[in-house]
């Protein structure tokens, strides 16, 4: 009989229970296979800073060190963390693009965003991503489960060596059909998940011969279970396969007619002879290895070179008298005691240690300054961070296109499990967030679009800086390049210990931007009240009103904002304005030299210079032909912080 025949078929073809040829097939493909399984559990040993080939490599903490405790220097533990925290630290944005033009359209594709942020969230996949890139650079292949469970759908981490492939069928990085994963799992909570076949998961309990005493009592409650997926043939072929099963009983057995596995892969880089990747284990493993031995060599020879002192058999010199006493005596008869000082570790044996140390950091492209999280030495500019980051991130454009190809997949799997989950059961829901609006519950059903009437784009990775120093000097410099306002710049920095601060400050522009956002989604009208910043209201409006023309909003909606603007005008006209504030005790910061009081002067080109046509027309000195300061009247006065003295960054007119 030949592994993965159930009777004269394949196993996704048999019509009885198929565990007995899946579990048999899987050890055939395992056995064939073992030193690329041994590879892996080396490279997560030496991540981890085990020993290799142990059973335990893959991160269990079980076995006993040695009498002595090792010394490391774990190059592969701090070139991978470095790049997960370099890559993966990104949270790439997720767009829906819709065919055609037409505003229902693009309202479904702004919920689109919302839920699938709500349902990232829920699903905590940010982290599960990291975990999976980890991997991804540890092993060369990093893999997420999608999953629905009990009416929720979740995300998991898998560790590359719990999937099984057929060698055959990913020669030369072909496409799997089959794709196998294999876990330990309670007993118990098989025989829950699957009530029916509880008898045949209890009776029979799986030891391990390699741990004995309470260890094998804790253990014989696990069981190996198998989850097997072939996918269909053709578009109309009906032999797709999922199947759950042990090595004694077939739980789950369904058809699969989807054309892909529920998981979504990363590979640090390809390998054009396999479908698995290599990863950053693989490329200092040599290196490592030899970095271990040395070390140990050094700490022995360390341990060795202690003072030693001879005495002669004949000699009768009490030991006792070998002490750290000023002014100590020692007698002794014959000859006198030698003391020796054997040689230290040769210097010889630390450049060579620094040599292999410097060229593993060589080879994977990651510098000792990022694996200790540190800037050159001089650096200090937004722009010359910009640049020193870039330089460094090159290297690594590859690998971060793949971390977004990921989250692509991610959320073309999510859309049709939450698709088959709406028609499964109950209406789907999902609770997002938005920085302005808070919680917002999100419902499948009043956004649901055909998978030909969008296109998911994942946005590039963010342009500023991810550190506050860095980030700051960026913000401050496009500020006094005037770019945008010190409102803006405020919102731009985004500071946890600032949060409130910033909300304070720009929460007359917030407001503005939620108006614009009720009439033209939602199609609700809030009037333009004094104690706003009409003027502000009024430019921004604008923008608004010219990009509802581009998007072919209604014109029920344009009216909106057609009705507001004319009110919002009569209210600047009428001289509605609140009285001023009186500013708090205390001294104000003073504004930098040189730096812009609001946005850049001037409109964008295309852009009109007041209300659109019909609207009731403002006289001269009340409506400046560029955008208006950036302090709203009624604001308290006083500037913002100085920015470009909190970053560091010299005067105008002066390099950067």
């Amino acid at each position: 009989m030949s592994y993965g025949i159930y009777g004269d078929a394949f196993w996704w073809q048999a019509e009885n229970e198929p565990h007995s040829a899946i579990s048999k097939f899987i050890s055939v493909l395992r056995d064939e296979q073992d030193l690329y399984y041994r590879d892996l559990a080396t490279y997560s040993g030496l991540f981890n800073g085990r020993p290799p080939h142990s059973r335990y490599s893959h991160g269990a903490n079980h076995y006993s060190l040695m009498k002595q405790p090792r010394l490391t220097f774990n190059i592969v533990h701090s070139i991978c963390q470095a790049a997960t925290a370099k890559i993966a630290k990104h949270r790439p944005a997720i767009n829906f693009l819709t065919e055609g033009g037409s505003f229902s359209k693009k309202r479904k594709a702004k919920q689109f965003k919302k839920l699938m942020q709500g349902q990232f969230y829920t699903m905590r996949m940010y982290k599960v991503a990291q975990r999976a890139f980890l991997d991804a650079c540890i092993m060369g292949t990093g893999s997420i489960k999608l999953f629905n469970e009990h009416g929720k759908i979740k995300a998991e981490r898998v560790p590359t060596y719990e999937l099984t492939l057929d060698p055959i069928e990913v020669e030369n990085g072909n496409s799997p059909r089959q794709l196998f994963q294999t876990k330990k799992v309670s007993k118990h909570v098989l025989a829950e998940m699957f009530p029916s076949k509880k008898n045949e998961i209890m009776e029979k309990s799986e030891s391990r011969s390699d741990v004995t005493g309470e260890e094998q009592d804790r253990e014989t409650d696990m069981v190996e279970c198998h989850e097997a997926w072939h996918l269909p043939s053709g578009p109309d072929a009906t032999d797709g396969r999922h199947i759950i099963c042990t090595n004694n009983a077939t739980l789950l057995d369904e058809e699969w007619d989807k054309d892909y596995f529920p998981f979504a892969f990363i590979k640090w880089s390809d390998n054009p002879s396999s479908f698995w990747g290599n990863g950053l284990g693989k490329e200092v493993k040599g290196i490592q290895v030899e970095i271990n031995k040395l070390l140990a060599r050094i700490q022995e020879q360390m341990h060795l070179a202690t003072p030693k002192v001879f005495i002669e058999d004949t000699s009768k010199i009490v030991q006792s008298h070998l002490n750290n006493k000023i002014w100590g005596v020692i007698k002794y008869r014959g000859t006198p005691p030698q003391f020796f000082v054997p040689r230290s570790v040769s210097g010889e044996m630390f450049a060579h240690l620094d040599r292999l140390v410097d060229r593993a950091y060589e080879m994977t492209g990651i510098s000792q300054l990022a694996a200790q999280s540190k800037k050159p030495t001089g650096i200090e500019s937004g722009r010359a961070l910009r640049e020193f980051s870039d330089i460094e991130s090159e290297r690594f454009m590859v690998v971060g296109q793949a971390y977004e190809q990921m989250f692509l997949d991610l959320s073309e799997q999510l859309i049709k499990l939450i698709r088959d989950s709406h028609k499964e059961g109950s209406p789907y829901k999902v609770i997002s967030f938005d920085n302005k609006t808070g919680l917002e519950k999100v419902n499948w059903s009043d956004i649901s679009l055909e998978d030909d009437e969008y296109v998911i784009q994942i946005s590039p990775i963010g342009s500023l800086p991810q550190t506050p120093a860095a980030k700051l000097a960026s913000v401050a410099e496009m500020h006094m390049n005037g770019f945008f306002t010190t409102e803006e710049a405020h919102q731009l920095l985004d500071f946890p210990d600032l949060e409130q601060a910033n909300k304070m400050k720009t929460s007359y522009m917030d407001v503005i931007d939620m108006i614009i956002e009720s009439l033209i989604d939602k199609g609700k009208y809030v009037s333009p009240e004094p104690y706003m910043n009409l003027e502000y209201a009024i430019a921004r409006f604008q923008q608004a009103y010219n990009l509802a023309i581009i998007d072919d909003i209604p014109d029920d909606k344009l009216e909106l904002l057609r009705r507001w603007m004319s009110q919002a005008n009569s209210l600047i006209q009428q001289g509605n304005k609140p009285p001023a504030v009186k500013p708090p005790p205390g001294p104000e910061a003073p504004m930098p030299m040189g730096m812009p009081m609001g946005m850049p002067m001037g409109m964008p080109m295309g852009m009109p210079m007041g209300a659109p046509a019909g609207l009731p027309q403002p006289p001269p000195p009340m409506m400046p032909p560029g955008l208006p300061p950036a302090a709203p009247p009624g604001a308290p006065p006083g500037g913002g912080p100085d920015l470009a003295a909190m970053a560091g960054l010299p005067g105008p007119g002066l390099p950067i």
